[in-house]
Parts: C-alpha cells; sequence; structure tokens
C-alpha cells in the first residue's frame, strides 16, 4: 500500500507526464494507491487531489482499452464519494461538482462505450484539463483517434470526407485540411465520386479487439469478419 506521503498531486503528476512508463505500467502504479484513495478525509482541501488521481486513474484505464475496468472503478468512486452525502448512495455525475475533473473523465468514459465519436472528441478538446492530466487526455486523443483510422481503413473501401471527420474528430477542420491529413496517411481522393478511398496499412500495433487480425485471415467468412469491424462503428 502506498503511504500518504506518496498520494499527493506532485506524485500523481510525476506518473502521468512520464514518458519512461508504458501505459499499462502506469495504471498498475495508479491502481496500488486505489487502497490509499479511499483513506483519505474527503474535505475542501482533498477534493482537487482526490479529483486527480481518479481522473488520471481512468483516462490510464482507457489509454489501455480497459473500458470494462474503467466502469467497474466509476461506480467504487461513487460509492467512495458518497459518503460526503445525505443518502449514502452511489452519487450522480451531477453531484460531483466539488470534483470539477471527474464528471468529464466520466462523461469521456461514457462516450466511448457508447462509441459516441462526437462527444468523445468534444470531452477531450473541450474540457480545461489539469497540468497534471493534459498529458493524459492528449494521449488517449491520439491513440483513440489512430485506433479509429485503422479500423476505418479495414472496415471500409471508401467513405465520404465528413464520415471520415466525424469518426475522427475533425468536425471543425475543412474538408480540404481534412483531405490533406487522410491523403498524407495514405488514402486516395477520388473527387469525381467525391469518396476517399482507404488503404489498409500492414502494421497492427493497434489492433482493435483483434478485430483487424481476423479480417487478415483470408476470404472464407470475410463478409462475417468486416461485419465485426463495422459493429466497432455505430452511426454517428
Amino acid at each position: 500500500m502506498a503511504s500518504n506521503q506518496t498520494f499527493s498531486i506532485e506524485y500523481i503528476a510525476t506518473l502521468a507526464t512520464s514518458t519512461k512508463l508504458s501505459p499499462h505500467i502506469l495504471v498498475e502504479l495508479l491502481a496500488d494507491l486505489e487502497a490509499t484513495a479511499i483513506t483519505i478525509p474527503l474535505t475542501e482541501q482533498t477534493t482537487d487531489l482526490i479529483s486527480t488521481y481518479y481522473s488520471a486513474f481512468l483516462l490510464s484505464l482507457l489509454l489501455i482499452d480497459d473500458v470494462n475496468e474503467a466502469r467497474f472503478l466509476s461506480k467504487r468512486i461513487s460509492s467512495h464519494l458518497a459518503h460526503t452525502l445525505p443518502s449514502q448512495r452511489p452519487t450522480p455525475v451531477s453531484d460531483l461538482t466539488a470534483y470539477p475533473l471527474i464528471p468529464p473523465t466520466y462523461n469521456l468514459l461514457k462516450a466511448v462505450y457508447t462509441r459516441s465519436y462526437s462527444s468523445i472528441y468534444n470531452t477531450l478538446l473541450s474540457t480545461p484539463w489539469s497540468p497534471e492530466l493534459q498529458p493524459l487526455a492528449s494521449m488517449f486523443l491520439e491513440h483513440f483517434r489512430r485506433k479509429t483510422f485503422k479500423l476505418l481503413s479495414y472496415a471500409y473501401t471508401t467513405i465520404t470526407p465528413s464520415q471520415a471527420a466525424t469518426y475522427l474528430g475533425f468536425q471543425n477542420e475543412s474538408e480540404q485540411v481534412v483531405l490533406q491529413k487522410l491523403m498524407a496517411e495514405g488514402w486516395v481522393w477520388d473527387g469525381d465520386q467525391g469518396l476517399l478511398k482507404t488503404v489498409a496499412k500492414e502494421d497492427d500495433e493497434d489492433d482493435v479487439g483483434g478485430v483487424i487480425s481476423q479480417a487478415k485471415g483470408g476470404n472464407d467468412g470475410r463478409i462475417e469478419r468486416l461485419t465485426g469491424l463495422v459493429t466497432h462503428l455505430t452511426e454517428v
């Protein structure tokens, strides 16, 4: 168990901003602090600390695509913070205003779970993340965008610029900028059809739930495998 001296905003910031820690190691280190977190008195003086810790933990879980554990953590957070309420029941997000970074992190988790792409990017880009959490939010933005780009490359042969912009969080960019970004990644613009032709790359560093490797498994059952890919992309 970590000591109370270790459980500090400064220590959490050191972990969250370290370039030497892999996301999985970061999750392990933050998980080790949870037993200490639940012993910290919930006062006006500790709200920033509690908010920073739990938000960093949730973001780190999203970085390793462990959405289920992030959801379990959100329930534990609500139970912990419920001790500040007369009802002693799990705390709805609307009652977490004393912990300013937890509601947007909850919103991000919900958006990821429901694959609400617009909400994911809006939360990541519009939330005034603290200096301690901004690196994690930026890392997740890049991670999610790259993973979604790879998924689109395998799930679709063609896609409109507006669809791609929504999936990749470029809604505020002009179509020309979107085209430049995606053509730089190898996609091809068919001006006559008004469509981008996707190009799947061979590196599978960010395989999405194993479905990309399945899609490359040959022609037998290819429709089923592509259907599996598309189920990871909801209507937006």
